[in-house]
C-alpha cells in the first residue's frame, strides 16, 4: 500500500480571535511537489524507516499509532517506509499530511475507513486551520467556516478548482527559529482582539473578491484580494513575528521586491518562513527571477522553487508503485 498527500499553502484565518462566535475560518491552497509519499505493509513488529525519516517524524509517527490503535482498537504491526515529505514547521502544513497520510494507509489495511474529519479528531490534527484536512481529500483552494468547539473540525464553506497556468514562486529560508507548536499557540491565544472592520474586511475580500475571481480566472482581482488578505494578516501577527509582517526577514524583502515591481498575490504562508508570489504565467515568473538575479536577491540563504495548484486530494495505490 502506498500513499502519496499534497501539500498545502495557509492564506490567512477571516476570524482568527473569534470575534463572530466562529474562532479562526480559514482559507488556503492545495499544491503540487511537496508531498508526502509513504509505503504500508503488515509487519510481525512495527519497523519506521524510508529516506525521508528523522528523529522527530519517527517520534510523530510512533505517537499517531499509538492514538490509532486506542480509538479503532487494532493490534496490527506495520512496516512504514517514509519516501518523502515536506520540510517541517515550514508553512506547508506537513504535521497534517504526515498524520492522516500514515493513518489512512494503515486503516485501508486493515478495511477501515473513517471519515477524514473525524479520523483528524483522533490523531489531534486541525487545532485551528481546516484546510489541511479539506485539502487531504479534496484538493484546489478551500475556505473553511471555523471552529465552534474541539469536538468538530471546520466545515467546508467553499472549494474550487484553481488555475494551474497561474505559477507559484516559493520562496524558503531553512536557518531560522520556526514559528510552531507551543510559540504558535501562546501567540495566538496573546493576538488582540481584532476589530469588526477588519475581519469584515478579510471576510469580504475573501468571499466577495478572491473566490469569485479564481472561478472566472480574473488573475487580476484575485492578486489584490489575496495581497490584501495577507497584509491585513501580518498587521495582525505583526508583534507576535517580533514586529514584522514576516517571520524571515529575507523572504519578506524577496516578496515585497516583487510586489513592488510585478503584477502579483503574494504573502507568509501561515506563520512562515515560506514565503509565495502568484503569478498570471510561467513567463510572467521567469522575468521574476530574471530581475531578482540581476538585482542579487537570488542569495541570502534563501531558496527559491516553482509550483502549481493540485486540484485534487490525496491518491491511494493498493499494488504499489
Amino acid at each position: 500500500m502506498s500513499l502519496i498527500a499534497p501539500a498545502r499553502l495557509h492564506f490567512g484565518f477571516l476570524d482568527p480571535t473569534g470575534l463572530s462566535g466562529r474562532q479562526f475560518a480559514s482559507l488556503g491552497l492545495v499544491i503540487e511537489g511537496y508531498n508526502v509519499e509513504l509505503e504500508v505493509r503488515r509487519s510481525n513488529t512495527l519497523i519506521i524507516t524510508g529516506d525521508a525519516l528523522d528523529e522527530e517524524t519517527a517520534k510523530f509517527f510512533r505517537v499517531t499509532i499509538t492514538r490509532l490503535k486506542k480509538r479503532y482498537g487494532f493490534a496490527d504491526n506495520f512496516k512504514i517506509v517514509l519516501k518523502k515529505k515536506p520540510p517541517r514547521h515550514s508553512g506547508f502544513g506537513s504535521g497534517t499530511q504526515l498524520a492522516l497520510a500514515l493513518s489512512r494507509s494503515l486503516l485501508e489495511i486493515i478495511n477501515m475507513k473513517p471519515r477524514t474529519e473525524h479520523l483528524s479528531l483522533t490523531i489531534n490534527r486541525g487545532k485551528r486551520s481546516g484546510i489541511g484536512i479539506l485539502g487531504f481529500d479534496k484538493g484546489g483552494f478551500i475556505v473553511d467556516g471555523g471552529k465552534l468547539t474541539d469536538a468538530r473540525q471546520p466545515p467546508l464553506i467553499s472549494r474550487v478548482s484553481f488555475p494551474k497556468n497561474w505559477k507559484i514562486l516559493l520562496v524558503m529560508q531553512d536557518k531560522i527559529s520556526h514559528f510552531y507548536g507551543d510559540r504558535e499557540i501562546k501567540a495566538i491565544e496573546g493576538l488582540p482582539k481584532i476589530t469588526k472592520e477588519k475581519s469584515s474586511t478579510l471576510c469580504r475580500e475573501t468571499l466577495l473578491r478572491v473566490i469569485p475571481a479564481i472561478i472566472d480566472r480574473d488573475f487580476e482581482s484575485f492578486a489584490k484580494g489575496l495581497t490584501n488578505i495577507q497584509n491585513l494578516m501580518g498587521e495582525i501577527f505583526f508583534n507576535a513575528q517580533d514586529g514584522s509582517t514576516f517571520s524571515s526577514p529575507s523572504v519578506g524583502k524577496v516578496i515585497s521586491v516583487l510586489a513592488k515591481n510585478f503584477d502579483i498575490g503574494s504573502g507568509q504562508s501561515s506563520r512562515g518562513p515560506t514565503g509565495f508570489a502568484i503569478f498570471e504565467s510561467n513567463d510572467e515568473l521567469q522575468k521574476a527571477l530574471k530581475f531578482l538575479k540581476q538585482n542579487n536577491l537570488l542569495t541570502d540563504g534563501l531558496r527559491f522553487d516553482v509550483t502549481c495548484a493540485r486540484n485534487r486530494g490525496y491518491q491511494l495505490f493498493k499494488t504499489g508503485r
